[in-house]
């Protein structure tokens, strides 16, 4: 599944260099750089990387995020956002009854602090490092719980974002990111007090996974060349 990733990272990086070249040749293209102040929002799918539970038996569905930045010096922009995850237990996978469904859930939120720097490799094709480091509530809930549970810890992730930008406020990029969390899921977290064909040691690793999808920035105030 990762190599399947990285080579679809691949054609969307090859497709977006032969785009911002050949958008770098016309003349009548009059990209527009980033303001001051930009919102930046993504969606993307998290593949979980460590814990061997949840390697088995979760699915990502989603993780996005929207944050407000600001460029303190030139390229370099500071930000604060809200990220909200979501992870579904296959019941499928956990050969759950199928008249009773288990129905576990993992939703990760919380609101974080930025540092990015943006490269201009080419007028209207930008690269963006990014730092993120907040804090999160991992909340588990199923069928068998009377009420969800909750667990709060701090989470960082390094991003890389490949930028096309346009004449107008809009940009769109691609984007790849890790996610490190200091909390782990354990049966409890689910309302169980242990799932058949796994041990202790399944539980033990933090949650951590790999973020690949698109997303949006929009410049606040419409930037002058």
């Amino acid at each position: 599944m990762i190599t399947r990733l990285f080579n679809i990272a691949f054609v969307v990086f090859a497709v977006a260099m032969s785009s911002a070249s050949f958008a770098q040749q016309n003349q009548d293209f009059d990209v527009k750089p980033f303001s001051k102040f930009l919102i930046k929002t993504n969606f993307r799918i998290p593949f979980t990387t460590q814990n061997n539970f949840l390697k088995e038996v979760a699915d990502g569905v989603v993780d996005m995020q929207g944050s407000l930045n600001y460029a303190i010096i030139k390229k370099f922009y500071v930000g604060a956002g809200y990220r909200y995850a979501f992870f579904k237990l296959s019941d499928t996978k956990l050969n759950s009854d199928p008249r009773a469904q288990f129905d576990g859930q993992i939703v990760q939120q919380g609101i974080y602090g930025e540092l990015s720097y943006f490269y201009d490799l080419y007028e209207n094709f930008s690269i963006e490092t990014n730092f993120q480091i907040g804090m999160e509530n991992s909340i588990g809930s199923s069928a068998e719980c009377e009420s969800k549970t909750s667990s709060k810890g701090v989470f960082f992730a390094p991003n890389l974002n490949f930028y096309l930008k346009t004449d107008e406020v809009f940009s769109f990029f691609f984007s790849l990111g890790y996610n490190f969390s200091n909390t782990n899921f354990t049966p409890e977290s689910v309302c169980k007090e242990s799932f058949p064909n796994f041990n202790a040691t399944d539980y033990e690793t933090n949650y951590q996974h790999f973020n690949v999808g698109f997303g949006i920035g929009i410049s606040i105030s419409k930037p002058d060349n």
